[in-house]
């Protein structure tokens, strides 16, 4: 192909285009001291369940729940001396009614709400037996990475958001 033929910048993929940050650590500066925790850190998983076509699970919390009504990728709270995937798949058959096969830990954080700290772990995660059903959240859908921005979710999962849209996905 000559140079002639070459296409040009606007002939470019008309995907959709993210800037992505790079997340450092933040920067407390005393606020350590200055802030009260009245609870300790409660350790929480989530997965991140891609159906056959691509689209993630997303679940949104019962209404009388810390954070009702937002969206989430399902999971919960690991109980004091539970191992983070079996906690993971426990919340699978109790939320939903699937079981789960937990994968690699796809993205951590611990993120600071006003009364406590949330250390959250997010899993790869595939569905080997049942189909989701609603039997602990109030609604569930499957969407596109694109569709991600339509739904309020809590703070603590802003990070991986950015990171599944900036990557195309897992």
């Amino acid at each position: 192909m000559s140079g002639e033929d070459a296409p040009g910048p606007e002939a470019a993929s008309s995907a959709p285009q993210f800037r992505c940050k790079v997340l450092k650590p933040p920067r407390w500066a005393g606020a350590l001291e200055e802030r009260v925790v009245t609870h300790p850190p409660i350790d929480v998983v989530a997965a991140v369940i891609r159906g056959v076509d691509g689209r993630l699970l997303i679940t949104q919390r019962l209404a009388d729940d810390t954070l009702g009504g937002y969206w989430e990728f399902p999971g919960g709270k690991v109980d004091p001396g539970e191992e983070a995937r079996a906690a993971l798949a426990r919340e699978m058959r109790e939320e939903l009614g699937v079981e789960a096969a937990i994968g690699n830990l796809i993205h951590h954080i611990v993120h600071a709400y006003p009364d406590r700290d949330v250390r959250l772990s997010f899993y790869e995660t595939r569905i080997v037996a049942g189909e989701p059903q609603k039997l602990e959240v109030a609604d569930l859908r499957w969407v596109t990475l694109d569709e991600l921005g339509d739904y309020q979710f809590p703070e603590a999962d802003r990070p991986l958001l950015d990171q599944l849209r900036c990557s195309g996905g897992l």
